[in-house]
């Protein structure tokens, strides 16, 4: 037996057993890295394996730059040693979840936990959520030290490691070589003698030697952080949420949410945290890492020369036991998290992965919630929604109502813990999309509050503007309803600036978008659909399509699609598809923005229309301005402010301001009136024929006809008729002919119809059908018409003109004849002293006598026969004669009163005339 264990002996294998307690660098630290108590160093001092690892690791912990320069770690950072060897985390360590595993990172990565805990609502008494991190949930009193033995003093509140989560804290041979030399030395020899005297001794004395230094090595590893045991006071769950794409060195991080909790998904009490983190107990003590060392090494060698001279079977039993403690050690380190235990599904991995919503999908996980809508439009009670939405959910109505409220909350609360605040050294995720969408937000509403402060004719101020929203929870039993958040506006008496909760804006914003993202990820294309006007009426009317040219249009051209494209009342941004463009039913602009841009400039209108509520005028300077796209613009110098709020605070484009702010100015009737007699246009028009440029005069007319409705449309036609007048009188043959043909223009067909035809995105059928409108085109037409005709008749081109009228329908008797004041003669008279004031230039006035009849039945007869182009046009031509001869005026005022001619008076006082003059008695006013 000696013969064959002594050929045995032999073998490489055997020479090498001892030699392999020296490494196993893998195992050793890993065992190290996790090691929280003395239990764990005494496992560890066992049959030790990785030697060289363990007395290289105590040194790269504690060693001076005397001793790390001996291992070849003299420049080597802190950070390293620690990343690898210690169970701490610090502000350059960190640990993540990786695929089923976690793994120790250098630096800050984002992740998140949050302690929630249940807790008596002070108000209502009844049992509530809170949610914080564990500073906060230490702080407050819903979780403590373990048993209080650990010393965690009110100063450890502001280790920055509390917000640093630890993830991978939380989810005998010496007697048998006696027995072969003392007890049998005849069975166990060595080369057929008996085993050397100074080898049990030297084997023993290396073995505890060896044992005692790996303890030590380990010992002063395992002191070199520091653990707090913490277990909750209140049932308590503990979430880590990472968002994923990160890349931190050649790794990459996908999302994972996951949480520690009791059976049942249940809050517990029964949950212990372990918090590491980096102690200063070994810092300098030299003597004890030297000592270490050398006990470690002598220890090896000793029991190396023993181990050679014992029988060969002891070799093996050594080999043997140090390969069983490898194996107990990994054993005691097999629990991992797994990829199973991650809460994100792999669809919310891949939604979230779009926008990093993370925070949002979280907080729909906290509350429970299925989808969060808000109402931004304008109409309630639509096809599109449930009769049980109707009912407005009051704050304090229950625990149903108050849903959409916790989750708007709970959502906030991330978004605080997520920043960096109150000084505290957190991780701020300053880039995620939805936040920086919120903080252009917060701006543009702080901006626009600073501007409308400044304002005259605002009757108060507005503190807060209301968000109405439906939540739904998973509990089919739960019904939704419609609730209220009101979003509060502060300004505080050293600054007069605005602020608004930049929180709540991003948990709006983050809950709508992403609920919107789980229904239908078709909304993560560009290029979105923004309804042109509040609501769904607004955008089928054929005046919004005016207004939009008017005051909105500068490159994007609104086009009509199906209304199933924009779910009102819910949202008035939509997304484009092949079926939606089917029909034509809504007017649609498409933007260049995204979901989230989109949600932010809704949740803006809502602003908008509650801020705007208190402003009885807007006042401001309102004008044409030309633009090379569109011809001209309207503008307004205060509306232009407002949207340079928007616009530099990157909410959008200038066109996106407009198609926010304007239709809410015009819902609440603010928007200004600009049409062909406002005394910017006339200004203008003067302005233009004075320095001979009639085209761009009819330009500026024509233009605000294409686009113009109701009284402003009549206005803007009046004036472009009286140019047509004017034109026609003039000397200049270039003129005359350019008056002739806008004259055309204007009586073959409405100039918005022909408008809207020439538009490349067409409308539908019968689209601003002139006879279906309510402003009378037809009889301005026939009016105009009538005044060319008998002008014609001092025209040298007289045939060509009345020719071509004819082929419009047009003739001298077009305005038919009429009584005035009931009498055939006095109509006769009024009818042809109006065509004496219209068809005739300034010569035929010449020493006209104020007060002579024909001028009042030429009113009486336009007045009571309904001839409003007539009246409109008498009332500019008496007004500039008035300027020739003046006091005229005072007898046209004097004959409107007593006839009760209101349209009459209208006309003159926006033209200046004052009611008040001393000439006109009250008593005839009256009258």
């Amino acid at each position: 037996m000696a013969s064959g264990w002594d050929e045995f002996s032999d073998n490489l294998a055997t020479d090498l057993a001892p030699l392999i307690s020296l490494f196993g660098g893998r195992l050793t630290t890993q065992f190290l890295s996790e090691s929280v108590s003395l239990l764990d160093t005494f496992i560890f001092a066992l049959a030790p394996l990785g030697i060289l690892t363990a007395t290289v690791s105590a040194i790269r912990v504690c060693g001076n730059s005397s001793l790390r320069a001996f291992i070849g770690r003299a420049q080597e950072d802190p950070g390293e040693a620690e990343h690898e060897l210690l169970s701490c985390v610090s502000e350059t360590t960190a640990e993540l979840f990786n695929n089923g595993g976690i793994s120790r990172v250098f630096g800050r990565p984002r992740l998140l936990e949050v302690v929630a805990w249940k807790d008596k609502d002070p108000v209502s008494k009844e049992d509530s959520w809170k949610t914080g991190t564990l500073r906060d949930a230490l702080q407050q009193g819903a979780w403590t030290a373990r048993d209080g033995t650990w010393n965690f003093h009110e100063k450890d509140y502001s280790l920055p490691e509390l917000d640093i989560p630890n993830l991978s804290l939380n989810k005998g041979v010496l007697a048998y070589s006696a027995v072969t030399v003392l007890i049998f030395p005849d069975e166990f020899k060595k080369d057929g003698q008996p085993v050397k005297d100074y080898a049990l001794p030297l084997f023993l004395i290396g073995t505890v030697s060896l044992c005692t230094g790996m303890f030590l090595c380990a010992f002063i590893v395992e002191r070199s952080s520091r653990e707090f045991y913490f277990h909750p006071v209140k049932p308590s769950k503990i979430y880590w949420l990472q968002p994923g794409g990160q890349n931190i060195g050649d790794q990459f991080f996908s999302s994972f949410l996951g949480v520690n909790e009791g059976p049942g998904s249940q809050p517990t009490e029964d949950l212990i945290y372990i918090k590491s983190v980096r102690g200063d107990a070994l810092e300098g003590k030299w003597n004890l890492l030297s000592i270490t060392v050398s006990i470690t090494l002598a220890g090896f060698v000793a029991q190396f020369v023993g181990l050679r001279g014992l029988h060969s079977s002891v070799t093996l039993a050594q080999m043997g036991s140090t390969l069983m403690m490898a194996i107990v050690r990994t054993c005691l380190r097999t629990k991992r998290i797994n990829s199973e235990e991650n809460r994100l599904s792999k669809q919310e991995q891949q939604l979230t992965s779009h926008k990093n919503q993370e925070l949002d999908c979280f907080a729909f996980h906290l509350e429970d919630v299925k989808s969060f809508s808000l109402v931004s439009g304008m109409v309630r009670g639509s096809s599109s929604y449930q009769p049980s939405l109707l009912s407005v959910a009051s704050g304090n109505s229950g625990h149903v109502t108050r849903l959409g409220t916790r989750l708007i909350q709970t959502r906030a609360q991330l978004a605080k813990l997520t920043a960096d605040a109150d000084g505290i050294q957190r991780v701020a995720w300053s880039d995620l999309p939805i936040r920086q969408v919120a903080h252009n937000l917060a701006r543009a509403i702080e901006a626009t509050m600073d501007l409308i402060s400044t304002w005259q004719h605002v009757s108060k101020d507005v503190d807060s503007f209301d968000l109405e929203f439906v939540c739904q929870s998973h509990h089919k039993f739960i019904a939704p309803n419609i609730e209220s958040y009101a979003i509060n506006l502060e300004r505080t008496d050293d600054t007069p600036q605005w602020r608004v909760q930049e929180n709540e804006l991003e948990a709006v914003l983050g809950l709508w978008t992403w609920s919107l993202l789980t229904s239908n990820p078709e909304w993560l294309q560009g290029g979105l659909g923004r309804l042109a006007g509040l609501s769904e009426s607004e955008a089928k009317e054929e005046d919004t399509d005016l207004y939009f040219h008017k005051w909105i249009f500068r490159q994007k051209e609104a086009r009509m699609v199906s209304s199933k494209m924009i779910c009102l009342p819910q949202r008035m941004f939509g997304y484009y598809a092949d079926e939606y463009l089917e029909e034509k039913e809504i007017l649609v602009v498409k933007t260049d923005n995204r979901l989230e841009t989109m949600a932010a400039q809704d949740i803006y209108v809502q602003f908008i229309k509650s801020v705007v509520g208190g402003v009885t005028e807007l006042g401001g300077d309102t004008t044409i301005l030309p633009c090379s796209q569109n011809g001209y613009v309207a503008h307004n110098s205060r509306l232009d402010d407002l949207v340079s709020c928007f616009e530099s605070s990157n909410l959008g484009s200038r066109e996106d301001a407009l198609l926010c702010i304007v239709p809410v100015l015009k819902h609440r009737d603010l928007l200004p009136r600009l049409s062909g007699n406002s005394s910017v246009v006339r200004a203008r028009l003067e302005e233009l024929i004075a320095s001979g440029s009639w085209r761009e005069a009819f330009g500026v007319l024509w233009w605000l006809c294409e686009r113009s409705e109701g009284a402003e449309f009549d206005h803007s036609m009046f004036a472009l008729g009286y140019l047509c007048r004017r034109a026609m009188l003039d000397t200049d043959p270039d003129v005359q002919t350019e008056g002739c043909n806008y004259a055309y223009r204007a009586i073959e067909t409405d100039p918005r119809t022909r408008f809207i035809k020439n538009l490349r995105n067409n409308r539908p059928a019968g689209w601003m059908d002139a006879s279906k409108r309510p402003e009378n085109w037809n009889a301005f037409s026939l009016q105009l018409g009538w005044i060319m005709w008998h002008t014609a008749q001092r025209h040298s081109d007289r045939g060509t003109i009345q020719q071509t009228l004819e082929s419009l329908g047009i003739n001298e008797n077009s305005v038919t004849a009429a009584k005035a004041n009931n009498d055939e003669d006095q109509g006769r008279m009024g009818e042809q002293t109006v065509l004496q004031w219209l068809t005739k230039g300034e010569e035929a006035f010449l020493g006209y006598e104020l007060h002579r009849i024909e001028g009042h039945l030429a009113l009486d007869w336009v007045c009571q026969n309904g001839h409003h182009a007539l009246l409109n046009w008498l009332i500019v031509r008496w007004a500039e004669y008035d300027r020739q001869c003046p006091g005229f005026i005072y007898n046209i005022l004097s004959w409107a009163a007593k006839g009760g001619y209101g349209s009459a008076i209208a006309l003159l006082r926006q033209h200046g005339v004052d009611l008040d003059m001393q000439e006109l008695s009250e008593e005839s006013l009256a009258h």
